[in-house]
């Protein structure tokens, strides 16, 4: 009786999202630019990024609080942590901490924390256009607290809330957003199916007001966060000591974008070495993306690289421990 309790209130949580975070919009409406927050669209882990982002069916670690909150309950550990640097599109930083504490046997509690972060840059005017010899900043900032539960030794969900905030020169917004999901295992061989809603919330915009054409006082228009509905399929089509093939399939429903698909494979030797490759069907910005993983003694080191044709390209360096 707990339990189908908890499964309806994610079913109305998840209903509410869909009725109120506008994650089914008007066929054919045009989507692009028109979410805040786009740092959280940036995909985290090297072995996440490197798969295309086809993860939400895998993530079984403390990066899973990126992707599924529901993946946290798939930790065997007391404790994982992962960190992970990312030198992203224009001389960027991008910073990531994530750590899941499992306490009893089914219960979990994950902190993630982000930073999105770039050097000093130099106001230019329509009359300087070499610079006036003053500087503005820019950063993103994520804090987030995420709750698991291993329900069955089949099905986990999971359900998390998080600060995120945004700086840009005088202007600052933040806004509180909410992630759920859902983990099940069907029980032939490794099998298994993933849902996840992440970035969940109300519309924002920097604070303050400012003096239009017109010379009034205007406030800042606000704009709904990067909402996204995933759909995953995840398989082990080889699953030995001295070899393992694992193979995703996902669907990404932006709130922002069009529709597309990830594929994403990692081939083991010896429970040691990974190779990863992954492909974005329908995103013309990340087309491909590939990493290598090491794993042993409780620590694991990963690195991806993602080519984005004219942003440049995108690298990730990840390490975790368990214990």
């Amino acid at each position: 009786m707990k339990n189908r309790s908890i499964i309806i209130l994610l079913l109305i949580l998840v209903q509410s999202a869909f009725g109120q975070g506008n994650l089914f919009p008007e066929l054919g409406g045009q989507r692009a630019g028109t979410s805040s927050f786009p740092f959280l669209k940036i995909p985290i882990h090297a072995r996440a990024h490197g798969m295309a982002g086809a993860y939400t069916a895998i993530a079984n670690d403390a990066s899973s609080l990126f992707w599924n909150p529901a993946g946290a309950a798939q930790i065997d550990e007391q404790f994982n942590v992962m960190v992970d640097q990312s030198n992203w599109i224009a001389d960027f930083t991008l910073s990531s901490f994530a750590g899941i504490w499992r306490f009893g046997d089914i219960h979990h509690i994950g902190v993630h924390a982000l930073a999105l972060y770039a050097p000093p840059m130099e106001i230019t005017t329509e009359y300087q256009p070499d610079g006036t010899g003053e500087y503005f900043n820019y950063g993103d900032v994520l804090l987030g607290l995420t709750y698991a539960l291993r329900m069955t030794d089949r099905f986990s969900f999971g359900i998390g809330t998080k600060i995120v905030e945004e700086q840009l020169a005088e202007l600052q917004m933040r806004a509180y957003l909410l992630d759920l999901g859902t983990y099940y295992r069907t029980g032939y061989k490794d099998l298994r199916f993933a849902v996840s809603l992440l970035n969940f919330g109300s519309p924002a915009g920097p604070k303050g007001e400012y003096l239009d054409q017109d010379s009034m006082e205007t406030h800042y228009d606000s704009f709904s966060p990067p909402t996204i509905f995933r759909l995953a399929i995840a398989h082990e089509w080889l699953q030995s000591e001295r070899q393992q093939l694992t193979t995703s399939l996902q669907l990404n429903h932006p709130v922002d974008n069009a529709e597309n698909i990830s594929f994403g494979l990692e081939y083991g030797f010896s429970q040691l070495i990974y190779i990863r490759a992954g492909k974005t069907f329908g995103d013309d910005t990340s087309p491909w993306s590939a990493g290598i993983g090491i794993r042993g003694a409780g620590f694991t080191f990963d690195y991806s690289y993602s080519d984005m044709r004219d942003l440049n390209r995108s690298e990730h360096f990840s390490f975790g421990w368990s214990f």
